[in-house]
């Protein structure tokens, strides 16, 4: 164990960390949720694993790199702190599980609208059939399809939108929520069909895990708080998965014998994990014969809404800017994930280290308090998607993916069109009722 903390230092620090995070869910029952739990749990248990080192591509940190990550951090847990301070010096309500609707809801509605999203969702689903001849998963060559095909890749935003209608019809198919139990059944159903055939259409381990993911968050607000043991299944089944889809997609090679090799099934989920970190610190710190990525003036921040009008693909094209590929931070070629913080740094420079981040925190922070007077299912589903873009921010930035912004359109349309009356203020009902008493108990002491 000494031998191992000694070769292993970083990582023994950042996964300290992270099983402290941990004990405060365990012994302080908070809730695993919160923006500031899940991006601290999730930044030093990925960094903790990169520092494992089990490819040689993954070197020691630069200074700069670990001030720009610590940095981002807190000023990450900061804004959240500040939302905290603030909504307890109000003496504002807090959440209460399982969560409970202050406002009248038609969940008919919601239902026919939902099935409008997952039109959407079919649209991309068809045009994979009519590319490739099949859903991909039935393909003689998944891995062909699941590369940059441009023809694939124009349809991205649909067919990769089944979690934002997995969250729709998961919603609905709470009893906490739903008191409709015919809706609650066909919502269901719907989840089941829609995961499935996002997979069989387009077998991305992305999409699937956060299909997976938003009905654990769901469930965690509407049934039970998730409990340590279903964390560490979901994180058994979920590395299983990711090797089962990768010998799916032929990343192990052809040889089928190659996909059982130990060695191989441990070093691709670790590269998928830690090649995020060494590309951002190959960013801040590249070569001197290598030319560092122009600044981007802010511009790029906007690509997710910009990306409609196509202006957003062209100011990167004109301007030489990377793609969401990062071809410029690249260390070992196919390898082209980062951690959201480049993107703050191309946007922003030194300061956008720290202002995005606290931006988000406040942001992330505020909507999570907002659970707690919960009138719509509008705030839950904002939360679970912004939930997995922090688990993703060592991957990706969510908000420069066009994808994102289409389901905050359909979040914000559904839920505002089936609101309904709002119910009565509780509070206000039981003073008004002591008055009452009061009036008659000093009428009856008159008489």
């Amino acid at each position: 164990m000494i031998s191992w903390i000694s070769e292993y230092p970083e990582s023994t620090i950042l996964f300290l960390v992270a099983f402290v995070c941990l004990v405060v869910f365990l012994l302080m029952k908070r809730d695993f949720f919160s923006p500031a739990n899940i991006y601290c749990f999730s930044q030093t248990m990925m960094v903790g694993i990169a520092y494992l080192k089990l490819n040689p591509a993954m070197s020691d940190f630069k200074l700069v790199t670990w001030l720009f990550w610590i940095g981002g951090m807190f000023a990450f847990l900061t804004g959240c702190w500040l939302v905290h301070l603030i909504w307890k010096s109000k003496r504002a309500p807090e959440t209460k599980y399982p969560l409970v609707l202050h406002q009248k809801y038609n969940w008919r509605r919601h239902f026919i609208l939902s099935v409008v999203a997952f039109c959407f969702f079919l649209v991309g689903v068809l045009a994979i059939v009519s590319i490739a001849g099949n859903l991909i998963l039935f393909t003689e060559s998944p891995s062909f399809w699941m590369g940059k095909n441009p023809k694939v890749g124009l349809y991205s935003n649909y067919f990769l939108s089944s979690p934002m209608v997995v969250a729709l019809f998961g919603v609905a198919s709470f009893k906490s929520f739903n008191p409709l139990r015919g809706y609650r059944i066909a919502s269901r159903i719907m989840v089941v069909v829609t995961t499935c055939l996002s997979f069989m259409a387009f077998p991305n381990r992305g999409t699937t895990f956060v299909c997976i993911g938003i009905l654990l968050v769901l469930y965690n607000y509407l049934h039970k708080k998730i409990s340590f043991i279903a964390i560490g299944v979901s994180a058994s089944l979920l590395l299983i998965a990711f090797i089962g889809i990768a010998m799916l997609r032929g990343q192990y090679g052809k040889d089928s014998m190659e996909g059982l090799v130990l060695d191989a099934a441990i070093e691709l989920p670790y590269k998928y994990v830690a090649n995020n970190y060494w590309n951002f610190d190959y960013a801040l710190n590249p070569p001197s014969d290598k030319k560092t990525h122009e600044w981007t003036y802010g511009v790029d921040l906007f690509y997710g809404i910009l990306y409609f009008s196509h202006l957003g693909p062209s100011l990167r094209q004109s301007n030489g800017w990377d793609s969401p590929y990062n071809e410029s931070i690249e260390k070992v070629a196919g390898l082209n994930t980062v951690s959201y913080l480049w993107d703050a740094y191309k946007d922003f420079r030194v300061p956008g280290i720290f202002l995005i981040p606290l931006f988000f925190g406040i942001l992330f922070t505020f909507l999570y308090k907002r659970l707690a007077i919960l009138k719509t299912p509008k705030e839950l589903l904002f939360h679970s998607m912004f939930i997995f873009w922090i688990l993703m921010w060592s991957f990706t930035t969510g908000y420069k993916q066009p994808m994102y912004w289409v389901w905050m359109v359909f979040f914000y349309l559904i839920t505002t069109l089936s609101q309904g009356k709002k119910l009565p203020n509780e509070s206000l009902f039981a003073n008004k009722k002591t008055e009452e008493e009061e009036s008659n108990a000093k009428i009856s002491t008159q008489c």
